[in-house]
Parts: structure tokens; C-alpha cells; sequence
């Protein structure tokens, strides 16, 4: 390090030495990669007035311990009763011990990964709940880096612009969301950054409500026999109130019938709504005409509802499908009636037709020489005409070729 960045370090490294609000007393603990970190142990006890006891600082890696010194690393500083890394690695991740005298303490560290698509990570986020037009107050403060160079504010990881430090506002619903705060510090003459993320949760009045179930107190359901159904009970309530399907005791042991478990989200005005289900398979006789109920119960008053079943009554065609239908069915035999009998009215000729189509003729190849031979005197002209028409006349005309004696 170059003399002229020595005093810079020192000054913006600063921390509150005998600070036990900075002491790392969690056993368990968790550290975003690439930022700068540290573990710091305080006691009471006598052995820290004593000078003279050694401090060690351990990694419990696969073959044993490992001490800790300047050497173990270029990212690892020791300040006595403080370990830090400039910055922290996943590889970093494992048990780390402190030794002065009689005293020990132990640690367990987990370095998680930077998201590609956050700027924070889910493990390391603290919560916070603020009611409506009350103050949301965000500090930018880190009790360990107390001079860092400059800070900025993100709201869902996008930058809120000239935000001052602390971010302080009267609380609305849309304020609600991840906001992070981060430092940017220097050391050795290079920039790093740490992050704080508080979730802050927005709430309605929190004064207690009367708990009201949703929709009619009586709903009439009806259901097919064999089928499944889902009845759903949801209401307004308060933090404490509970909602829950009266089970009576002849229904304890309906094999069919379920309750699930409930579910609780906020509404958009910071309202709490609870739901819970009901759900009965396979619906039998045993199940109609039989009242399910609900309840919601708390501090501010009881709400009940209630589900009749009723069995679906058959649906009958209606009027106008049938009707049609009878036409239909009367126009299609009608049709086919006509076809039957104008096939055997025309049969000669739809033969014919067939064979002239089909230019198909099967008496070519029968043997015979003829299909009809008639024999009849042209001239001989009965009193009677009919004969003469029709071996004159009509046999031609059916027959195609006739050989006349």
C-alpha cells in the first residue's frame, strides 16, 4: 500500500472497536459473495483486559484446523478480536473458531451467490411491517462500516433518485416492496460495496375488525351422485381470528369428506383473507339434504355459514331440440320412401342408364345372341291397338335392338 492511501484506509475504515452491537453473536451465519465481511467477538470476560493473551483465529478445513493469519490470505485481515475479508468468496464457506484463553466461540458461515437478476438475495433480506400513513423509515446506517464513501438507495432494484439518508415518508400500499441499501467502501485503493435489503410490508389499520364470512349464510348446492365437489369458505378477519368446517361427530368419520388446509393473503387495502376448503368425493345418498358449515371466531365476534347439498334433477330434451328432431326424422324417411319407390317404378331404366354410364353391358358375354326375340307382323293390325303399340312401339325402345320377321 502506498503511504499517501494509508491514512485514507484508516479513516474510512473507522469502526466502533468496543461496539457490542457490532459482535457477531449468531452461531449460524450467511454472507453475499464478492462484498466485504467480517466476524467479531466480544466478551465480558477477564481474559480481554489481559494484553497479554494470545488471539487465534481458526478455519476447521477436512484435515483438522487451520490458523489464521496475515499470511493465509491477501482478502483476510485480523484486528485482534475481528476477522475481515476483503472481500468474501464462496470458498470462504465453512466453521471458523476464536481462542483467547479460556475463550472460544465458534461460527458457522455460508457464503450464497449474487443473483444474475437481483441485486439482493432472499436469504439475507430483513422484514419489516409498517402501517398505512404511518412513517416508513429506511436508514441507510451499518453499525460496523460506519464512513462509508457515498450510499444509494434501490427500491426493487431500481435506483430511487435523490433519495436523502434516512428515507423517511408516510406509508402508502404502493410503497411496499424491497428496498436496499448500498455502501460503497474503499480499501487498498479499490471500490467494494455491501448490501442491507429490508422487506417492508405495508399493513392496514391494525385495529381489530369484526370477522364476516363471504356470500350467503345459506347456499343450496346441487350435486351428482358419484361426482366430487369443492365448498370454499373465506373471510375477512383479524391476525388471531381462526376459520374452520364444523365437523360434526356423525361426520367424523365420512371417509369421503376432507378439509383442507387454509390459505391467508393480504388484500391490496392490507385487509387479512383467509379461505378454507371442503372437499367431499365421490357424493353419495348419505350426503344430500345434510348442512355443511363453516365458521370464522375471534375476539370481535363469530360469523357461520352453511352448504345444503341437493341432488341435480335429470335435465329433459327441450322443447325446440325435439321438435327438430321429429322433423328431421320424418323428413328422412319421406326421402327414402321416394327413393325406394321411384327405383322400382324406374328399374328398367336405371339399369340402363347404369350400363350407358358405365358403358358396361353384362349380356355381351352371357352366350345368348339376343336379350328378347319377338316375332310380329307389322302389318297385321288388330282391332285392339295395344298389342301393336307395344311390340312396335315400346319393346324397340326398352330393348335396343329387335330383329323383325
Amino acid at each position: 500500500m502506498h503511504r499517501t492511501e494509508i491514512p485514507l484506509a484508516l479513516l474510512v475504515l473507522t469502526f466502533l472497536g468496543t461496539s457490542e452491537g457490532t459482535c457477531t453473536s449468531r452461531l449460524h451465519i450467511t454472507a453475499f459473495e464478492g462484498e466485504p465481511f467480517y466476524l467479531k467477538y466480544c466478551s465480558f470476560s477477564s481474559e480481554r483486559e489481559n494484553k497479554t493473551t494470545a488471539i487465534k483465529w481458526y478455519k476447521n478445513e477436512s484435515h483438522g484446523l487451520v490458523e489464521l493469519n496475515s499470511s493465509s490470505s491477501p482478502r483476510i485481515i485480523l484486528h485482534d478480536y475481528v476477522l475481515e475479508f476483503w472481500p468474501i468468496e464462496l470458498n470462504d464457506s465453512g466453521s471458523y473458531s476464536f481462542r483467547m484463553g479460556n475463550d472460544t466461540h465458534d461460527w458457522k458461515l455460508n457464503v450464497v451467490g449474487r443473483g444474475k437478476h437481483s441485486c439482493f438475495t432472499e436469504k439475507l433480506v430483513i422484514s419489516k411491517v409498517v402501517e398505512v400513513k404511518k412513517s416508513l423509515h429506511v436508514a441507510c446506517e451499518h453499525s460496523y462500516y460506519q464512513k462509508p464513501v457515498n450510499r444509494t438507495l434501490y427500491k426493487d432494484c431500481q435506483k430511487i433518485e435523490n433519495s436523502k439518508n434516512p428515507f423517511s415518508k408516510n406509508a402508502e400500499f404502493e410503497d411496499q416492496g424491497y428496498y436496499t441499501c448500498v455502501f460503497f467502501l474503499r480499501h487498498n485503493g479499490k471500490l467494494f460495496n455491501v448490501t442491507k435489503t429490508f422487506n417492508i410490508t405495508i399493513v392496514g389499520d391494525r385495529n381489530n375488525i369484526i370477522p364476516v364470512l363471504h356470500g350467503p349464510k345459506l347456499t343450496h348446492v346441487k350435486v351428482e351422485l358419484g361426482k366430487d365437489i369443492q365448498l370454499n369458505c373465506s373471510a375477512l378477519m383479524n391476525e388471531k381470528d381462526k376459520i374452520y368446517w364444523n365437523n360434526w361427530k356423525e361426520n367424523e368419520n365420512d371417509p369421503n369428506i376432507h378439509e383442507e388446509e387454509g390459505q391467508r393473503i393480504r388484500t391490496s387495502e392490507g385487509k387479512l383473507l383467509a379461505s378454507k376448503a371442503l372437499i367431499i368425493k365421490n357424493i353419495n345418498e348419505k350426503n344430500l339434504n345434510r348442512s355443511y358449515s363453516c365458521s370464522v371466531v375471534g375476539k370481535e365476534g363469530i360469523d357461520t355459514k352453511s352448504f345444503i347439498l341437493l341432488k341435480k334433477d335429470v335435465i329433459d330434451i327441450p322443447g325446440h331440440v325435439f321438435t327438430r328432431g321429429m322433423i328431421v326424422a320424418v323428413l328422412i324417411s319421406v326421402v327414402i320412401v321416394c327413393l325406394v319407390t321411384v327405383g322400382v317404378i324406374y328399374r328398367v331404366d336405371l339399369v340402363l342408364f347404369y350400363r350407358h354410364f358405365t358403358r358396361r353391358d353384362e349380356t355381351l358375354t352371357d352366350g345368348k345372341t339376343y336379350d328378347a326375340f319377338v316375332s310380329y307382323l307389322k302389318e297385321c293390325r288388330p282391332e285392339n291397338g295395344e298389342e301393336h303399340a307395344f311390340a312396335v312401339e315400346i319393346l324397340p325402345r326398352v330393348l335396343g335392338e329387335t330383329f323383325w320377321v
